[in-house]
């Protein structure tokens, strides 16, 4: 039997990533307010260990303000244009443009992301969505590896031992599956 193509492994790689998110989708199922709870609970561990609680909660007090004053800025304005085009103001349509400061913002979701990790960990449902997502992310590998030569996957164990990581179970089960030698 010939080995895989490129085009052959993508695929298996593909078919196999959509099996393990909706293994992780039902795992969230489990628990509803779990990925909402863990968000919210990075969210304020990443703020707090850059020291950015405080000012972040003035910030939202400030765009509370500011949402409140844009909505009767929109208001007025909705209504003079009314005036203006001689219509109601319900027929004017409004739209909002927003600014992000982007450097901010990226560290923060970078930081709480590696806190939604931890407060995962502390979960069971959460441990398997982690060990999921860890073999998602290797998963590319995972399909070479069982396609492999043993020269190969002796320098793939080697590799993951010089860099202390754990194979994952995935891959643990790729390691013994002959190559295909018809290549």
């Amino acid at each position: 039997m010939p080995g895989l193509t490129i085009t052959e492994k993508e695929h298996w790689k593909n078919r196999i990533s959509k099996r393990i998110d909706k293994q992780i989708e039902t795992l969230w199922a489990d628990d509803p307010n779990l990925q909402e709870r863990i968000e919210r609970e990075a969210a304020q561990q990443a703020l707090a260990s850059l020291g950015l609680a405080e000012l972040h909660a003035e910030l939202d007090e400030i765009e509370r303000t500011e949402k409140t004053h844009e909505r009767r800025k929109a208001d007025l304005g909705k209504r003079m244009l009314a005036v203006v085009r001689r219509v109601a103001a319900d027929e004017i349509k409004d739209y909002y443009a927003y600014r992000d400061d982007v450097e901010t913002e990226g560290a923060i979701a970078r930081r709480q992301a590696v806190f939604a990790d931890q407060f995962l960990a502390q979960s069971p449902i959460g441990q398997q969505i982690l060990k999921l997502r860890q073999e998602k992310d290797r998963l590319l590998d995972t399909v070479w590896l069982a396609t492999s030569s043993a020269a190969i996957k002796s320098l793939w164990e080697k590799v993951g031992q010089l860099l202390g990581d754990e194979l994952t179970s995935l891959e643990r089960e790729a390691l013994p599956i002959a190559p295909d030698d018809s290549e």
